[in-house]
C-alpha cells in the first residue's frame, strides 16, 4: 500500500493520509467531494483485486487440470515402471470403494526426445468395471524433450469383491526404427465393500409361505359376488339372443334379395352389350345364392357335380325342378367353360329358367311358412 500511495505526479503519503482524514471527518453524507488523488487510489486498487482474482481463478482451473491426471492428484495405489527412455506409470485414486462408489484410474506414459510410445487399447484388461467414462487430452511437452502421454478411466464395479486389473502393456519404439518395445505393469488390486450391513451378508434364501385361507366372514360376500355375476352373465345372453330373434325376424327373405340381384343385372347393360357369356356366368351365381340363402347348401363354392350329388338328396324340390336345375347349371358351366357362345334366345331362356325357378321354390316357402 506505500507503493500505492507514492502518486506518480508526485503526491506523498502524508498528503493522501490527510485528504482520506478529512474526507471520513466531513461523514457519509459528503459535504465535500475526495480529491482526485482518491479517486486514482480507488481505481488502482479496484484493479489489484481484479488481478488477483483473476490469478486465484486460474490456479484453481490448473489445479483441476491436475486432478484430471496430473502429478498434482493423490492416488492410493500408485506404481511407476521404467525401461530406458521411457516411463509407464498406472495409478488409482482409491484402493478400497464400496459397491455404489466409483474410482479414477490414470494411465501415464514419459518418454524422451526421440521416441513414441503408445498406451494400452481403450477398455484393454478392465472388464471386471464398468467404464463410465474416459479422457484423453493432448499430449504434453516438459522441460528437457520429455513428451507426457495420460488417459484416465472412471469405472464402476457390479459386485462387492476383490477386483484385479491384469498387466498391461505400455509399446514404445525410437523414430524412425520398426523395432518396438513392451514396458508391462504389474496386476493391480481394488477391494469394493458391500453396502449391505455383515450381520445380513450371508443371507439364508426362506421357503415360500404357505397359502392363506380366507376369513370365514367373507364366505357370504363371495357368495352374494358370484350370484350378482351370474345375474349379470344371465341378462346379458338373454339380451343377446333376443336382439338376435330379432334380427333373424327382420331378415329380407331369400326371394326379394334374388330378385334385387337380378334387377341389377338387367340394369348393368349387358345385353345391350352383346355380352352373353358374362350374363348367363352373373345368372348363375344368383341362383347359386339363392339356393344357399334359401335351403342352406353351399352352392357357390362346390363344382356343379358336387351340389347336384348333395342336392338330390338334401334339395327338398320336386324331381320336375330338379331336372330342371341340372339343366340349367350344365348349359351354364358349357358357356362358363367349354367357350359355349349363347344366343340372344340361349340367354333368354335361361334368365327366365332362374327367375321360374325362384319363383316355384318361393311359393311353396310362402306356403310353408302360411301352414
Amino acid at each position: 500500500m506505500d507503493h500505492i500511495g507514492t502518486s506518480r505526479n508526485g503526491s506523498d503519503n502524508s498528503r493522501i493520509g490527510s485528504d482520506m482524514t478529512m474526507y471520513v471527518e466531513t461523514g457519509a453524507s459528503g459535504c465535500r467531494k475526495p480529491p482526485n488523488g482518491r479517486r486514482r487510489i480507488g481505481r488502482r486498487i479496484a484493479l489489484f483485486v481484479l488481478y488477483a482474482v483473476s490469478i486465484q481463478l486460474l490456479v484453481g482451473s490448473c489445479r483441476e487440470e491436475a486432478g484430471d491426471g496430473g502429478t498434482a492428484a493423490v492416488y492410493e495405489i500408485d506404481r511407476n515402471y521404467r525401461r530406458g527412455p521411457v516411463s509407464f506409470r498406472v495409478a488409482i485414486d482409491r484402493k478400497e470403494i464400496t459397491i455404489a462408489e466409483r474410482v479414477t484410474m490414470l494411465l501415464e506414459a514419459r518418454a524422451e526426445e526421440g521416441y513414441q510410445v503408445e498406451l494400452p487399447r481403450f477398455g484393454e484388461k478392465l472388464q471386471q468395471f464398468g467404464i463410465v467414462d474416459y479422457r484423453n487430452p493432448q499430449p504434453e511437452l516438459e522441460e528437457g524433450g520429455v513428451v507426457v502421454t495420460r488417459r484416465t478411466y472412471e469405472l464402476e464395479p457390479f459386485l462387492s469383491g476383490d477386483y484385479r486389473v491384469p498387466p498391461m502393456a505400455l509399446t514404445f519404439w525410437q523414430e524412425g526404427d520398426t523395432m518396438l518395445h513392451r514396458l508391462e505393469s504389474d496386476t493391480l488390486t481394488v477391494r469394493v465393500r458391500s453396502i449391505i450391513p455383515g450381520d445380513e451378508v450371508d443371507l439364508a434364501i426362506r421357503e415360500i409361505a404357505g397359502p392363506v385361507s380366507y376369513p370365514k366372514n367373507y364366505a357370504t360376500l363371495y357368495i352374494i359376488a358370484g350370484c350378482v355375476a351370474a345375474a349379470v352373465a344371465a341378462v346379458f345372453f338373454l339380451r343377446r339372443f333376443r336382439r338376435r330373434r330379432e334380427e333373424a325376424a327382420r331378415r329380407v327373405p331369400a326371394h326379394e334379395i334374388a330378385y334385387m340381384r337380378l334387377e341389377r343385372l338387367l340394369a348393368g347393360g349387358m345385353l345391350d352389350e352383346k355380352r352373353y357369356r358374362e350374363f348367363t356366368a352373373a345368372v348363375s351365381d344368383i341362383l347359386r345364392y339363392y339356393i344357399e340363402d334359401r335351403f342352406g347348401l353351399r352352392a357357390p363354392e362346390r363344382t356343379t357335380e358336387e351340389f347336384l350329388l348333395e342336392a338330390g338328396a338334401g334339395l327338398p324340390v320336386n324331381a320336375e325342378q330338379k331336372d330342371l336345375l341340372k339343366l340349367f347349371l350344365v348349359h351354364c358351366d358349357l358357356v362358363k367353360f367349354a367357350a359355349l357362345e349363347p344366343s340372344a334366345e340361349d340367354v333368354k331362356r335361361t334368365f327366365e329358367t332362374c327367375r321360374d325357378f325362384i319363383d316355384t321354390t318361393k311359393r311353396e316357402e310362402e306356403v310353408s311358412r302360411a301352414a
